[in-house]
């Protein structure tokens, strides 16, 4: 298995990139080869603040933190803060991800829900996908699914699709994530990769 940051570093390569590159904040696209190691922000910022939204209303926001600590945070972990009040819409809106990123003290953050995830975990490769329920977001070969119970998110679950013997890549999500049905399909001649974690 190979130790990827699931939210920062190098973006999973979609149609419109080839393997072993990422995308700076502006869209531009790298080629850095096999990511072997997890990674700082292409832009070499200390934090990286994810925002969802669900049909415009905010849903979550993830802090993720860099390789060192920094004012109340620390290093290689992603901050999660949950708006509840979105949670019906999950699965019947597309999932909207766009971010900021920083060198200095990162914006304080609020949620009905928050909670504090590692950064950098194993992807895990699969043919059939190991995990089932939630609501699953999909843009190009990255997937997400994401369980929710009454009183917030339960399970997070990270999947990408690639060709066989492609290496798994760090991921940013950036742009539309849609809703699907079923389980994630891997062609043949691929190989699917995911990261499931359970929110405690």
């Amino acid at each position: 298995m190979e130790w990827r940051s699931i939210l920062l570093g190098a973006f999973v390569c979609s149609s419109l990139f080839t393997a072993g590159c990422y995308a700076t904040s502006e869209g531009d696209a790298e080629d850095v080869g096999e990511v072997a190691s997890p990674q700082l922000d292409p832009d070499g910022k200390a934090w990286r603040l994810f925002q969802l939204t669900l049909g415009g209303n905010p849903l979550a926001r993830s802090l993720v933190i860099g390789g060192s600590n920094i004012a109340n945070y620390s290093a290689a972990t992603e901050y999660w803060y949950v708006d509840t009040a979105a949670l019906p819409a999950l699965g019947t809106t597309n999932l909207v991800f766009s971010y900021t990123s920083g060198s200095s003290a990162p914006p304080s953050q609020s949620g009905a829900q928050t909670f504090a995830l590692p950064r950098d975990v194993a992807w895990s490769s699969f043919m059939t996908d190991p995990v089932s329920g939630g609501s699953l977001y999909k843009k190009d070969n990255v997937y997400l699914r994401i369980a929710k119970s009454a009183n917030g998110l339960t399970r997070l679950t990270w999947y990408q699709v690639l060709p066989s013997g492609a290496v798994a890549a760090n991921v940013v999500p950036s742009g539309t994530f849609s809703p699907v049905s079923g389980p994630v399909s891997v062609p043949s001649g691929h190989v699917g990769h995911y990261i499931d974690q359970p929110v405690q």
